[in-house]
Order: structure tokens, then C-alpha cells, then sequence
């Protein structure tokens, strides 16, 4: 899987920054738009949404 971001040196745009195993997770200020979503985080959920599809194919053999 994917190991979190979580050391000092990390930044909050990098991926799975959020630290989330139990699948893609976002955080966001309560008063921001959907146009503004940090990239990590979409960058976290295009990768999150790669590996599943991967995993299914493996099943569907």
C-alpha cells in the first residue's frame, strides 16, 4: 500500500498526506469550493482509484 506522508519534512500538497489506510481520504477548509482541492489530495485518489482497479483485474482472472 501506500505509506502516509507524515514526516517533518512533508508538505501538505504531498500525496496521502492525510494518512488515511482504509482507503482515499481529502481535507479541506469547510469554506472552500470543489475547485479547490489541494493536488496532493487528487493526486492521492487518481493513485488510490489505480490500485483498486489493478487489484480487481487480478480478481476477475
Amino acid at each position: 500500500g501506500m505509506m502516509p506522508s507524515n514526516t517533518k519534512a512533508a508538505q501538505r500538497n504531498d500525496v496521502n498526506y492525510v494518512g488515511s489506510f482504509s482507503g482515499a481520504m481529502a481535507q479541506s477548509p469547510s469554506d472552500s469550493s470543489v475547485d479547490e482541492m489541494l493536488p496532493g489530495d487528487l493526486e492521492t485518489a487518481r493513485l488510490f482509484g489505480k490500485r483498486v482497479a489493478e487489484v480487481a483485474e487480478r480478481f476477475k482472472a
